[in-house]
């Protein structure tokens, strides 16, 4: 239920922009949870302009390989997120916007080793710089700082306490991409 009303939540929101100014985005990204360590993978963004120095953002992330997981099989965290950026061009002669903002999403993880951690809602704070290499295309970088704490997970059916603790994604990561505008 809570996947169903994250997605009606998302589908709403780009419905609302979609015809407003903004882009599309593929990236790489690194992210370095507590937990499991640094890990790699990338994502989508969604960026419109709902005014001249503000813009909704909805990112769609997959990261894996985190080196501290320990499991036979790949332990993969998908954050689905929607967030509002503050945009501050740096003039009309110079194609390099600096943008920070931050939002909210909800965490899917699924199930690894037979350990099937909790989805859980998330938070994140980013800064970033684009640079314009054309009316079309963008390259941009930002650092993302991620908060995320999984209070439960379930083994064979059974439900795995982490008592007062809580499995810690909290981490600083770093995502680089394309930005194509329309």
């Amino acid at each position: 239920m809570k996947k169903l009303l994250i997605m009606l939540i998302v589908v709403g929101l780009s419905a609302g922009v979609a015809f407003a100014a903004g882009g599309v985005g593929v990236f790489g990204s690194y992210w370095n949870a507590d937990d499991p360590g640094p890990g790699y993978g990338g994502g989508l963004k969604f960026k419109g302009e709902l005014a001249d120095y503000l813009a909704v953002e909805l990112r769609a992330s997959c990261i894996t390989q985190f080196d501290d997981w320990e499991g036979d099989d790949d332990l993969f965290v998908i954050p689905l997120e929607v967030g509002l950026l503050l945009n501050f061009p740096l003039g009309t002669d110079v194609p390099i916007t600096i943008y920070g903002g931050g939002g909210g999403g909800y965490a899917i993880i699924p199930e690894a080793d037979d350990i099937d951690f909790d989805d859980d809602f998330t938070l994140y704070g980013v800064a970033g710089l684009e640079v314009a290499l054309s009316d079309a295309l963008s390259i941009f970088a930002e650092a993302q700082y991620r908060f995320l704490e999984v209070d439960g997970a379930e083994s064979d059916g059974e439900d795995i306490d982490f008592g007062d603790d809580e499995a810690t994604f909290t981490g600083l990561g770093v995502n680089a991409g394309l930005l194509l505008r329309f």
